[in-house]
């Protein structure tokens, strides 16, 4: 990480936000976009270098960082079960550490982090309609955040969480598509194996979904993967209505 805090003007006019935010959202993948937010915040927040942690089901995960100290900074957090990063996740608040020597609310991450170099931090909660996390500013020693250092961070997150939401949105329907092409797939199978209409054949697949408590996404993946299903009942072809 290059020390360059200090000198940096945190007040980015309002149109080169968000035209970082625009070139962000429009890169090739989520993880390329989420990229570009971990840049724009190092190149125009108090910092001297970035994360973004997200919830993914019951574990932390950091999407993105701009350096392997960041990430293990990062790491350390989720392994501790402490620290500033995983408080902003669950929390709509912005957490200051103005001098991680002398912070006792994490004393183990605290410690850890100041070892491998780390001097202060601020993190800042995110939040999706489908997603929670936190982005994470750290610098290289000990400062005083002021207001404005602050707020610039406030709205780099508010900036991160319209990036995240569409990048998990566009994740989501991705998953989603693949999930009917699968399903479209499966029907397939059961009408050529069965001799069924197509909506027989969903009724099927859906019906043996609930009966087995799986998935329907699953129960088609392992259909198209194996050409079968376990302990297929054949009387559900018979209790399938259509």
């Amino acid at each position: 990480m290059d020390s360059r805090c200090d000198a940096m003007d945190t007040r980015l006019p309002a149109g080169a936000l968000a035209e970082a935010l625009r070139a962000s959202a429009a890169r090739s993948s989520p993880a390329d976009a989420l990229a570009g937010v971990v840049s724009m915040a190092v190149a125009s927040g108090p910092c001297d270098a970035a994360s973004i942690t997200v919830r993914t089901g019951s574990e932390m995960e950091s999407v993105a960082c701009s350096d392997d100290l960041t990430r293990k900074a990062d790491s350390l957090q989720y392994d501790l079960c402490e620290g500033p990063c995983l408080d902003a996740v669950w929390n709509d608040d912005v957490y200051v550490i103005n001098d991680l020597r002398a912070d006792g609310r994490w004393p183990r991450w605290t410690t850890a982090a100041a070892g491998l170099g780390v001097g202060s931090s601020l993190s800042v909660h995110l939040f999706t309609d489908s997603a929670l996390g936190s982005l994470n500013l750290y610098s290289l020693h000990p400062r005083q955040y002021n207001p404005v250092e602050v707020e610039a961070a406030k709205i780099l997150a508010a900036h991160a969480s319209v990036v995240l939401g569409f990048t998990r949105t566009e994740q989501h329907l991705w998953r989603a598509i693949n999930a009917r092409n699968l399903i479209g797939q499966a029907q397939g199978i059961l009408m050529h194996k069965y001799g069924l209409t197509a909506d027989k054949a969903f009724g099927v697949l859906r019906r043996y979904s609930q009966t087995k408590n799986i998935k329907l996404a699953e129960v088609a993946q392992h259909l198209t993967t194996t050409g079968d299903l376990p302990d297929f009942d054949a009387h559900l072809i018979k209790d399938t209505g259509h």
